[in-house]
């Protein structure tokens, strides 16, 4: 059976990296037991996101469902792989990020958005008619999904390597700079503010993973994200438009503390104004849902300092 299984993660990482288009989808589990619920969550999120960002009237399309029929075709593939059920990880991964704009706001709340979503979906799946058995396994695995105090459930080990996936690779690189456009940031500022975490996060992707087909998944997606903010940073301080240096560290690992999780950091070599040194120190501080690494980056001869932070990954024991 693990042969088997194996067999098929492979013949998958192999259609990945050809860039075969996959022929099944999500929906193909979801609409013929629920054929409004689909509509019905998607209304949930463009509402809210469209709430959110209310002062940008130019955005027509939603970049937040956009995501979350991605990390739902993946929690369908990784269940077609594992040979699980996927009618009930399809569903986590739909509500998975309902709660992220709620009522308009993001994160302005002291509720985790897990807990909103876990709150939303128990609504709206009653008024589908759905059982609540099955309500209590989808609600209860979004509450665990991101608390490093609670054990993730099968569900939620499903959605949490989809979700990562969706970020990483390819997909990963172009989100990159979907996000950097929307905060109006320039590409040098994007990658002082945000390049350490994609660079850490896919370092480590796939000890991150939950699921065996996650594990496999990861593999790909790793290299591509490494290859990339690598090659990006060697080639700007090439041509003298950047002078950034990768720093490289080991911080314990929050949940596992025996273990160490390398760190990348992308810090400028000297200060982007004056061209003098710089003072680099690190902290941790507890998050919303994660314990977070504080680097701070400041000038020894002016006034110009910059802040990274990022959730520390887990990675599995």
């Amino acid at each position: 059976m693990i042969d088997s299984l194996d067999k098929t993660i492979d013949n998958l990482t192999r259609n990945i990296k050809n860039m075969k288009p996959t022929k099944q989808t999500f929906s193909d589990c979801l609409n013929p037991q629920f054929p409004h619920l689909l509509r019905h969550i998607r209304d949930v999120i463009e509402k809210a996101e469209k709430d959110f960002s209310k002062s940008n009237a130019s955005q027509k399309e939603s970049y937040l469902w956009e995501h979350t029929c991605l990390v739902s075709n993946l929690a369908y593939e990784i269940c077609l792989l594992q040979q699980d059920p996927p009618l009930l990880p399809v569903i986590a991964s739909l509500f998975h990020d309902t709660g992220k704009f709620h009522k308009g706001e993001y994160h302005g709340h002291d509720t985790p958005e897990e807990h909103i979503s876990s709150q939303v979906a128990n609504q709206i799946l009653k008024k589908q008619g759905m059982k609540q058995s099955q309500i209590d396994l989808v609600t209860s695995s979004l509450e665990t999904l991101y608390d490093e105090n609670k054990p993730l459930t099968e569900i939620a080990k499903i959605v949490h390597d989809a979700d990562f996936i969706a970020k990483s690779g390819h997909m990963g690189v172009a989100q990159f700079f979907i996000k950097s456009t929307l905060k109006g940031q320039t590409l040098i500022q994007s990658l002082l503010q945000s390049s350490s975490r994609e660079l850490t996060y896919g370092s480590v992707l796939p000890q991150n993973m939950k699921t065996k087909a996650g594990r496999k998944m990861a593999l790909h997606k790793k290299e591509v994200v490494l290859s990339f903010f690598e090659g990006l940073i060697r080639e700007l301080n090439h041509h003298g438009a950047a002078h950034l240096e990768i720093k490289k560290k080991s911080w314990p690992c929050p949940r596992h503390p025996e273990k160490n999780i390398p760190i990348s950091l992308v810090l400028p070599s000297v200060c982007p104004q004056c061209q003098e040194d710089m003072d680099v120190s690190h902290s941790t501080q507890n998050g919303l849902k994660c314990t977070q690494l504080v680097t701070n980056i400041r000038c020894k001869h002016c006034s110009w300092e910059n802040q990274i932070s990022f959730c520390i990954p887990e990675i599995c024991p």
